[in-house]
Formats: structure tokens, sequence, C-alpha cells
């Protein structure tokens, strides 16, 4: 599994070229996954490429980067790349406009995201007039950063301003920076910040509780002529979430940690008992919960896109059935 980052043009260029391939090695099937950048968020991903479960599985993974959460969305759509990870929000927004997606595992059902500010800021109620770091102007995080400061300070979406500076690295390097007061982000940046002095806000999971982050979807056409790489991929992943979470394999996991992050030793370390032993994100069954679903479709409501309409149940966006065979496989 090779970790690439390309420009979503010249992926697409290549990827057209090469086509999707059965493999010839042994009866290795092969297939391609896009997500938007490389984090502790990815984890189990990357236990299942070092620890070779894919392999075990019978399926060689091909991970492409692709920066920017809508050209992943366009990736998957295009077919070139059959199958991606990116927050449910541009899933079931491509979806609603026709696109032939399916969302079908939850890769984190609960968010490790802090608002962190700049130290002049004292208290949320400072952010009144002030500029805030996004990855996008409207829907996924966004809308979430809207939830969180709402319940927090009371403070309303046309009090603060917005600015899309990226991804979490950019957004801290944007805090750091001074070109916004206050952004949000997950681990090591969140880590960073409070050693930097940076102030600590508010906590995206205490206000918003279980609800989905990152989800595996793919095109419709692809589930229905490649069931067996799906089912395959995603045994591979409750697996590697598994191996993740015994205790047991702590040093091999912090090891895997500074292998593919490139990360220090205190970091993977912090990482580790942040994701790992104490606020356990990723779903061990890779089920896609009603709970967490309907939290998300309460903020998309919330935002006005279901304004006179009954909120789309589950099933509309959601395909469980390719998780539940993997774990009826794997006998758990």
């Amino acid at each position: 599994m090779r970790y690439v980052t390309r420009f979503l043009s010249l992926a697409l260029a290549v990827l057209a070229v090469t086509g999707l391939a059965h493999g010839a090695d042994g009866g290795m099937l092969k297939m391609r996954f896009t997500q938007s950048g490389n984090t502790s968020s990815s984890w189990p991903l990357y236990v299942a490429e070092q620890k070779k479960f894919f392999e075990k599985n019978g399926v060689q993974v091909e991970v492409i980067i692709i920066r920017g959460a809508t050209n992943v969305v366009r990736a998957v759509l295009s077919e070139t790349i059959p199958i991606g990870r990116i927050n449910p929000d541009y899933v079931i927004g491509a979806a609603e406009k026709g696109a032939k997606v399916k969302i079908v595992a939850a890769n984190m059902e609960k968010i490790p995201y802090d608002i962190y500010a700049r130290p002049e800021i004292k208290t949320g109620a400072d952010l009144k007039g002030k500029t805030l770091g996004v990855s996008t102007l409207t829907g996924g995080t966004t809308l979430m950063v809207h939830e969180v400061l709402e319940k927090a300070y009371k403070l309303k979406e046309n009090d603060y301003k917005l600015l899309v500076v990226g991804t979490s690295p950019e957004r801290y390097a944007a805090l750091k920076g001074g070109s916004v007061q206050a952004s949000f982000m997950g681990p090591p940046f969140t880590f960073r910040a409070a050693k930097d002095g940076f102030r600590k806000l508010a906590n995206f999971h205490e206000y918003l509780g279980p609800i989905l982050f990152t989800t595996d979807f793919a095109h419709a056409n692809y589930l229905k002529a490649n069931r067996s790489e799906i089912v395959r991929y995603l045994k591979a992943m409750v697996e590697a979430t598994r191996w993740l979470y015994d205790p047991k394999n702590k040093e091999e996991a912090i090891s895997i940690h500074m292998k593919v992050l490139k990360s220090t030793r205190e970091s993977a370390d912090d990482d580790y008992k942040y994701l790992v032993q104490d606020f356990q994100p990723f779903p061990k069954d890779g089920l896609v919960s009603k709970v967490s679903y309907d939290k998300t479709m309460e903020l998309r409501a919330k935002e006005g896109l279901y304004q006179g309409k009954k909120i789309p149940p589950l099933t509309e966006y959601v395909d469980n059935s390719y998780i539940e065979e993997a774990l009826k496989q794997l006998g758990k």
C-alpha cells in the first residue's frame, strides 16, 4: 500500500489510464482507496497495512492521498477511485444532489477535536468579532463548530468570522501565525497548542456527543460489482481496530504511528494515551450507529437543509450490510 500525495487532476489522469484491476498475484484482489491526509485518525488503517491484515483477508489496498474533502468526493464520483474516507456531510450532500454513493462503514463516531484560541482570548465570549480558522465555510466540521460555540458560549454564527485555512496542520499554523484568533484541531496539534500556551475553549465531544466524524463511502456501481473486495477490506479494518485497542500491542502500535506518520516517541505516546486508551473514537465493529447518524442529520437540519421535509432515515445514505457481512465472516 503506497501513500501518495497528488493533485486531483494528476491522480485522476493516471488512474484513468491504469484502470481498476484484480490482482494477478495468487488471486489477491486489488482496490484503490482515497482520503485527504495522513493523521492519527487513520491509525487502524496503518495497522491494517503494517500488520498485513489486508493481505490476510485477500485484498491489496492502494491508499491515495488527495487533498481537500470535495476532491476526495469527486474522485469517488468519477469512479476512478471507487472507495474513500471523508466526513459524511460531504457524502450525504452529494447523494442528495443525485450522486450514486453509499456510506458503508463508520471510522470515527466521536470527534477528538478541541477549539483552541490565542492567549489574549480569555473566554469564548471574547470571540465576538474575531476570526476562526476552518476547513470549509459550510457543512461537516463547520456545522459542528457553530453548534459547539452556541452551546458553550451562546455565540451565533454572525458573532464571529470564518476563514478557510485548511486541515489541522494548516489551522494550527494559522493560529500560531496570528491570521486567526481561534480554530479547532485534533491530536497531535491539540497537544502542541497546549504546550505553546494557547487556550483550550471547548471540546467537541462534550457538546456534540456521538456523531459521525469520518466514514468509508463508495460508488454504488463499485459496490454492486465488487462486494467481495469491500467485505474483505472491512474485515481487515475491524481486525486492525481491535488489534489497536488490545493493550498488549501498545509498543508495536506506537512504532507503527512513528513509522507511518514520521512522529516522535513523545507525540506517538500522547496520541496513544488519548485516542487508544482514553477517548477511543474508533468503533470496534465499524457499524454506522443510529445515534451518531441522527446527530449528523440534526445539524444538517439545523442548517436549514430540510425545511418542510422529513429528515431522511439512515438507510437512505448508509448500507450497513457490507460491514454486517464482514462481522459475520469474522464470527463476531
